[in-house]
């Protein structure tokens, strides 16, 4: 099986990265992602020459070009497996988004935790341990012409820390350039909602497996989109957390009008009963808001490959 590895980090994603693997729609290959720098590596045999390299924060493992993948298509990345490492870790330097330091040190100060990883179990500590749930926090695709660094997310994709992207799950992108250039990094042993640390969740390394499918013949994709086994949700990354729900919210209406034939008045009244929603991460550039809905609340007709007439996100969202 193909792979791409950690020997080429990208900290930006942008049309001018050289591809590092290629690969034919509906081939699985896997991704090797490397760890963000952090305090796990005191002590590491590689210490000092990992921390020279990781110079940028989510290091994507490459860049994949999907033969096929045109501007206007849209590619379906699908997660069929995320294996965490060994070693995980998690900090918080005294001040996020979500627990500000407006008259001087946080009360919680700089902490941080190492933490073991085996057997799908964190060790958190002597007598506590936590279930891992694997998940991918950045995937993306290329701008036609920005260029991002990785701790930012819009309508390329990209620092998404929504726990949905994980094994069993599509990711739906628009592609903007040829071979759509798929980033990928940031894995997550788990994480909490809000990922409130600002490093984590708990950062490590691991392989994830996926294959990617291109669909063409369809209205252009506006912004990105995930399904599951049991879920359709959308997604939206903006400031402030309010806009990113309302955004989130609109876009589901929309793809369940479209896609469902249900009309947007009877939609909207379902989704306030069964919609589902909450930031995923509160400390980024811009902040993730997932809305999603149940599969069995809504007719057996869907498909996230299509697309309603959802606004494009303006440059820099």
């Amino acid at each position: 099986m193909k792979r791409t590895g950690k020997d080429v980090l990208y900290f930006e994603t942008g049309p001018d990265n050289e591809p590092t693997l290629e690969v034919e729609p509906g081939e699985s290959f896997e991704v090797e992602t490397q760890m963000n720098r952090g305090p796990w590596l005191a002590g590491h045999p590689r210490g000092a020459e990992l921390a020279a390299l990781l110079t940028g924060g989510n290091p994507s493992s490459g860049c994949v070009f999907v033969r096929g993948a045109e501007p206007g298509d849209t590619l379906a990345v699908h997660i069929e497996a995320v294996e965490p490492g060994p070693v995980g870790f998690t900090r918080f330097g005294g001040s996020t988004g979500a627990m500000p330091s407006r008259l001087g040190a946080s009360p919680i100060g700089d902490v941080h935790r190492v933490v073991e990883i085996a057997d799908g179990v964190i060790r958190w500590s002597d007598g506590l341990r936590i279930e891992a749930r694997p998940m991918l926090g950045f995937v993306g695709v290329s701008p036609a012409t920005e260029r991002y660094h990785n701790g930012w997310g819009g309508y390329w994709g990209g620092n998404f820390d929504a726990q949905e992207i994980a094994a069993g799950a599509t990711l739906f992108l628009p592609v903007f350039v040829p071979g759509a250039l798929l980033h990928v990094g940031d894995m997550h042993a788990v994480q909490g909602d809000g990922e409130i640390c600002g490093a984590g969740g708990i950062e490590t390394e691991g392989l994830a497996r996926l294959n990617c499918r291109v669909i063409k013949d369809r209205p252009p994709l506006e912004y990105p989109r995930i399904e599951n086994a049991t879920h359709v949700i959308a997604v939206a990354m903006e400031r402030p957390a309010e806009d990113a729900f309302r955004s989130a919210l609109e876009r589901l209406l929309l793809w369940i009008e479209h896609d469902y034939a249900m009309d947007r008045e009877e939609a909207f009244l379902l989704l306030g009963q069964v919609l589902e929603a909450r930031c995923t991460q509160f400390v980024n550039p811009t902040f993730t808001y997932v809305a999603k809905v149940a599969k069995r609340y809504l007719p057996p007709n869907g498909s996230a490959s299509s697309t309603p007439a959802v606004p494009a996100a303006p440059a820099g969202d």
